[in-house]
């Protein structure tokens, strides 16, 4: 599997506070088949979460040496969780921040509960500057009120990622509701687990549920979408 968000980097967010927790992470990623791992550290200046990419680099390198010196057979990218505001763009200009990896894939997120930027804007900006965007779980935005809002995203040319949560249920019935419509009209491109320190992982047990639902092919698509590697 390819696990393209995650909060398992160290020390520069709300994703783990010891290298003990982040190794936990990665050593429940390995059991599950996950052979590539985004590191996606928050930017929202809204919570503070403000390291900076050669910040996230410096203490990636050394993370680094520790999965491989825990004996952890695992790819892991850098990359970050954006939020969205109108200084984004900036902050990308300026290598504050950085796409996935080594992609123009971005991984950006809005507010959960106010329409405070417009997502297709931020959309037709970022493409306009040479990324592709993957938005981070819409499923979870509460004034996303039809499919058509998902549909607007797709034909834009941005991406969409769901949590693992989500399709197990732990946001709520009518969400993983509204997930299995999205997969079920193609509009879902990845599955990720989100994971946190305090979050669980749940990215085994969705692929189970969607491989038994929709069958193995799409299950490999939405779990082992390698476009992000190209």
């Amino acid at each position: 599997m390819i696990d393209i968000h995650s909060h398992v980097l160290p020390f520069v967010d709300d994703g783990s506070t010891t290298l003990k927790a982040s190794l936990e992470m990665i050593k429940t990623e390995v059991e599950f088949g996950v052979t590539d791992l985004f590191l996606t550290p928050h930017f929202m200046k809204t919570r503070n979460y403000l390291s900076t990419y050669d910040n996230n680099l410096k203490v990636f390198e050394d993370f680094k040496k520790e999965v491989q010196k825990a004996g952890y057979k695992i790819n892991l990218h850098l990359g970050n969780e954006i939020y969205y505001t109108i200084d984004s763009m900036r902050f990308l200009k300026n290598k504050m921040i950085k796409p996935m990896g080594n992609s123009n894939l971005v991984l950006v997120e809005f507010s959960m509960s106010e329409a405070e930027e417009d997502i297709a804007d931020a959309i037709h900006n970022l493409k306009a500057a040479g990324y592709v965007p993957i938005i981070a779980h819409p499923e979870r935005y509460s004034y996303l009120s039809n499919i058509d809002d998902y549909e607007l995203i797709k034909k834009m040319g941005a991406y969409i990622q769901v949590n693992a949560h989500s399709i197990v249920g732990k946001y709520g019935p009518s969400i993983q509701k509204l997930c299995m419509k999205l997969i079920r009209i193609g509009l879902v491109d990845f599955i990720a687990s989100d994971v946190h320190e305090f979050r669980s992982n749940y990215l085994k047990e969705a692929f189970n549920i969607i491989n038994k639902k929709f069958g193995e092919t799409t299950a490999n698509k939405l779990f082992n979408n390698s476009l992000i590697l190209n």
